[in-house]
């Protein structure tokens, strides 16, 4: 079989399988979106620290590869497209370094199981969480704040895409109900001075008797924007569409009372009498007989007397 013929899903043998099929399927409402980092052939030691560090802000929604692999995505995705779909992330950062391109880091995400967009940057300027003076611990389930600067990401129409891009990286597809403004910890602020310089910065909200203070605690981090590779409109279009959700059904008489109890109402067809089986007697025997004409002779001369 040529590597252009697709092959049909197998179907599940099992329960198990049938429910690990089921969660893949697309849902209404879907959950946090996850994220796969993972290397490419070679690896510097600075980008190796941005893609472990982030990973520990997002460990709640994130899977790491902690070994090299032959990939090239903007040459040949196919295989980063499967280790997507095997860990059902829908998110991914690879890191790299070559001679042509050190320090290389891309960005990017899937749409039914293929590469829909990604963007390549060259981590420029980077300085660790070790480096600053003050290293405080983030919380397990600390959403983070995204604040975008610059004037680029309202005009610009890659800086635009980019901004899409970063927010769906860094969000997680968090319901916004379920956020508390007291459950904000961390900050990130995403800076574009200019149209091929990007700065990525962490900060933390810490609460001090004299009022909230905002503090670095890292990574930080400075790009250059090397290649993109957007989506076509018609394909993104497609990714961004939500369907309608379903109709319930109209219930029939059935009616809530003022606790919430349900009670209906039961419609029987009238019943054949005719059909009805009814309980059957004993045929009288020959002293029953006796005493039955015996009765009807008193009941007779009864009669007769009271005439």
């Amino acid at each position: 079989m040529s590597d252009q013929e697709e092959t049909t899903p197998r179907g599940a043998k099992t329960h198990k399988g049938k429910r690990i099929l089921e969660s893949r399927e697309p849902k209404l409402v879907e959950g946090p979106k996850q994220t796969l980092f993972i290397r490419g052939p070679k690896t510097s030691l600075s980008v190796r620290q941005l893609a472990h560090e982030w990973h520990m802000i997002k460990r709640d929604f994130s899977t790491t590869y902690n070994k090299n692999h032959e990939i090239q995505p903007f040459e040949d995705a196919k295989q980063l497209e499967t280790f997507c779909e095997r860990s059902q992330c829908s998110m991914f950062c690879f890191v790299s370094n070559s001679k042509k391109r050190p320090d290389n880091l891309i960005i990017g995400r899937t749409f039914d199981k293929k590469i829909l967009d990604m963007v390549e940057l060259h981590l420029k300027e980077f300085k660790s969480q070790e480096e600053f003076a003050t290293s405080v611990e983030v919380p397990m389930h600390a959403r983070p704040l995204i604040v975008f600067n610059g004037e680029v990401f309202g005009f610009n129409p890659n800086h635009m895409k980019l901004h899409n891009l970063l927010t769906d990286f860094f969000f997680e597809n968090v319901p916004i109900q379920d956020i508390k403004s007291q459950e904000i910890h961390l900050i990130i602020s995403i800076t574009a001075s200019d149209d091929s310089t990007l700065a990525i910065t962490v900060l933390q909200k810490q609460t001090h008797e004299d009022g909230i203070k905002i503090q670095e605690i890292g990574p930080r981090s400075v790009f250059d924007i090397r290649r993109t590779k957007w989506a076509e409109d018609d394909l993104f279009k497609k990714a961004c569409r939500q369907p309608k959700p379903k109709a319930k059904p109209h219930e029939k008489n059935i009616v809530y009372d003022e606790v919430g109890d349900k009670r209906g109402k039961v419609f029987v067809q009238q019943q054949d009498l005719s059909t009805l089986a009814l309980k059957k007697r004993k045929k009288l025997r020959k002293g029953d007989q006796k005493l039955k004409a015996r009765i009807e002779s008193q009941e007779q001369q009864a009669e007769v007397n009271e005439e």
